[in-house]
């Protein structure tokens, strides 16, 4: 399975940039991608470009097209329902597997965490919460092949984390959905834990539909609902 830890030093490079700036938006779906002007703003040779590029299209993060060009992936409905579809059956695989071993400690930071956030914080903040609530349970639940599968799509799921936030009170009732989770976890109370992620998750897909539409970047052809 993919892992960027298997890309050359300049080739990682290269990865790292352009996934950050396809996370967090700076590069849109539907950006060009051109091998010339990003060896040049990074000082680097084609090579290593279009490696980098091929390395993000296995992921699903860019798209090349014959005659065209590269290009960051657009955003459909589809691609939405499937990547949250797999994420709930996936992340509540995980919270099964990890529920009792999760470090209580850990726990306890992030709820602290959690409760100093404020309406006035930078959304960095509310992402930071939201990314280590998900990865302590991934990464408790033993299991590396659920814990690979889970990284592979992570890409996408940041890309689509931050279009949610877009909506407004989004990062607010995130912040409550993350708490009423912690809340379930510290007591050991597995299905309410469960439902409460299935719940979590099923608001940030229909969120990220509805400020995808509200951007005019998804296909609405795929949305059933």
């Amino acid at each position: 399975m993919f892992s960027p830890n298997n890309l050359s030093g300049a080739t990682k490079k290269i990865y790292e940039y352009l996934y950050d700036e396809i996370v967090s938006g700076h590069l849109p779906p539907g950006s060009a991608l051109s091998e010339l002007d990003i060896s040049k703003k990074l000082h680097t040779s084609r090579t290593p470009v279009r490696e980098a590029t091929m390395a993000l299209e296995g992921l699903g993060m860019v798209r090349r097209y014959p005659g065209r060009g590269c290009f960051v992936a657009e955003i459909t409905a589809q691609d939405i329902n499937e990547i949250f579809s797999l994420r709930i059956l996936l992340e509540v695989a995980a919270l099964r597997a990890s529920y009792h071993l999760i470090n209580p400690r850990s726990l306890a930071l992030l709820e602290q965490d959690l409760l100093a956030l404020t309406p006035e914080d930078r959304p960095d903040a509310y992402y930071d919460t939201d990314r280590r609530l998900h990865e302590l349970i991934i990464s408790s639940c033993g299991n590396m092949r659920l814990m690979l599968i889970l990284r592979t799509l992570n890409g996408q799921i940041e890309q689509l984390r931050r279009i949610s936030a877009k909506q407004p009170l989004r990062l607010r009732a995130s912040r409550q959905e993350h708490l009423d989770l912690v809340a379930a976890l510290k007591s050991q109370d597995l299905e309410r834990s469960c439902q409460l992620l299935d719940a979590h998750i099923r608001n940030v897909q229909a969120s990220t539909l509805s400020a995808c539409m509200q951007m005019g970047l998804a296909d609405m052809r795929g949305h059933t609902d």
